[in-house]
């Protein structure tokens, strides 16, 4: 019994053997001894607060060196962000003198109007500009794929290469934001696609030239590079009732045919944050302010842009209300259109269309553009014949120099395209940019 009772107390108590054993060969009891445990209390402190220091050390040099800026950078230096960059851009551009400038054209059309883009196309090109083309949805495939292949097909545009047709066909209703969603849609193509173009313009199958486009840049080549042409004016009375508080839906934003837009029988309150304005949808605007409305890197061309979704007229609107609040561009708007367009009077809801009655009031305009045109109307041809020289597929200008000997097409050899030689109708195009430029035209501007 007694070595049961051992046996169940050792297994009681594990150390007993243990103790027994160290009793039995140290003659003191164990553990007694604790002069060991200061220095390893010590050691473990050091290391533990050299462990913190580390460690606090190593992610102090990580986020002071990475990731925070100095607050001098930060409040001295304005490299990092893309503002910057836009209004060097926009001030060393200004006054200088580059030489002969670049444009940047969206011709646009319907159906049955593929003929007619391609005149005017022909009409306004020249070597150093940018074209891009865009027939809707309405038109059939068929006359889409004629009209790709008659610029694929053509020489002087295979070897420029500056000529696109948009393969992405949009259905475009002239009163809603379609059309506004193609303009964005073609600026973004020509950003894309070309670093060297100054003005961008948008013309439709209906308007035609009334200048060549040597007298065009030879006039815009004296102009800053930042000056906007966009016919402006804020909305107000009726108007303003009508269309900012009415609500509109475009159906050919979810729609394969077109149909005039929906009104719904809700209305909104006017907005506080911005003034709207208004103006004709033909504008002639700069790469800068593109740009802006493109990147929209303060969000406001966005905004503008989700307002006007709904919004009756909305091309007649978009861009003017987003230059008049913006403070880089609004003393860089001029309040015309640079076209010549006849109204009824009182005017109706479109121009009436122009014809050979209207000829000397369209030159007597000095505007460089006209609209509209029914196709292939006499007043055409006198325009080609009297005002642009044009007895080929182009204007003929100083990069046309071949031999129009026995009826040859001059253009058919491309010379140098920095050279031109403007004609009469510059003069008149001079004219009229110098009252549009003038300090109490300007003053009126936006307001």
């Amino acid at each position: 019994m007694r070595k049961l009772y051992r046996k169940l107390v050792s297994f009681r108590d594990p150390f007993a053997r243990v103790k027994r054993h160290v009793s039995s060969h140290s003659g003191i009891r164990a553990f007694s001894d604790r002069k060991w445990m200061f220095p390893f209390l010590a050691s473990l402190i050091m290391s533990i607060t050299l462990l913190i220091l580390l460690i606090s050390g190593q992610f102090d040099g990580f986020y002071g060196e990475e990731d925070q800026l100095p607050l001098d950078v930060v409040s001295e230096s304005n490299e990092y962000f893309v503002e910057s960059d836009f209004k060097q851009s926009l001030n060393s551009t200004a006054d200088v003198n580059l030489g002969p400038p670049r444009l940047a054209y969206l011709i646009s059309g319907t159906k049955g109007d593929s003929h007619r883009m391609m005149r005017t196309l022909q009409a306004v090109y020249h070597p150093r500009n940018q074209y891009v083309l865009h027939l809707d949805l309405e038109a059939p495939p068929r006359e889409r794929m004629e009209l790709a292949m008659s610029v694929k097909s053509d020489p002087t545009f295979r070897e420029m290469e500056n000529v696109r047709v948009m393969s992405q066909s949009n259905l475009v209703t002239y009163k809603g934001p379609t059309m506004i969603a193609c303009t964005l849609q073609a600026v973004a193509i020509l950003l894309r696609e070309s670093l060297y173009w100054d003005w961008f313009l948008n013309l439709s199958a209906s308007d035609y030239p009334l200048v060549t486009q040597d007298d065009l840049l030879y006039v815009f080549s004296n102009l800053s590079r930042n000056v906007n042409f966009i016919e402006n004016m804020q909305l107000t009375g009726w108007k303003l009732n009508q269309r900012a508080k009415s609500i509109i839906v475009d159906p050919a934003l979810y729609l394969s045919k077109k149909s005039d837009i929906a009104w719904t029988t809700q209305r909104r309150s006017l907005p506080n944050s911005f003034k709207l304005f208004t103006g004709s949808a033909w504008i002639m605007l700069t790469r800068s302010f593109l740009e802006y409305c493109i990147w929209g890197w303060d969000n406001f061309p966005r905004t503008i842009l989700m307002y006007y979704t709904n919004f009756v007229s909305s091309p007649e609107g978009y861009f003017h209300t987003v230059i008049c609040n913006s403070k880089e561009f609004i003393n860089t708007a001029i309040g015309h259109d640079l076209h010549y367009i006849a109204w009824d009077s009182p005017p109706k809801q479109h121009p009436r269309s122009l014809s050979l009655k209207d000829f000397d009031n369209m030159v007597k305009s000095k505007a460089p553009f006209a609209r509209k045109f029914h196709k292939n109307d006499p007043a055409l041809d006198k325009i080609d014949k009297e005002l642009l020289g044009r007895t080929h597929r182009f204007a003929p200008g100083g990069w046309c120099i071949g031999s129009s000997a026995n009826g040859n097409d001059p253009c058919s050899v491309k010379g140098d395209d920095s050279v031109l030689k403007p004609g009469p109708g510059s003069a008149r195009l001079q004219e009229l940019v110098q009252t549009l430029s003038s300090d109490e035209f300007r003053r009126k501007q936006c307001s």
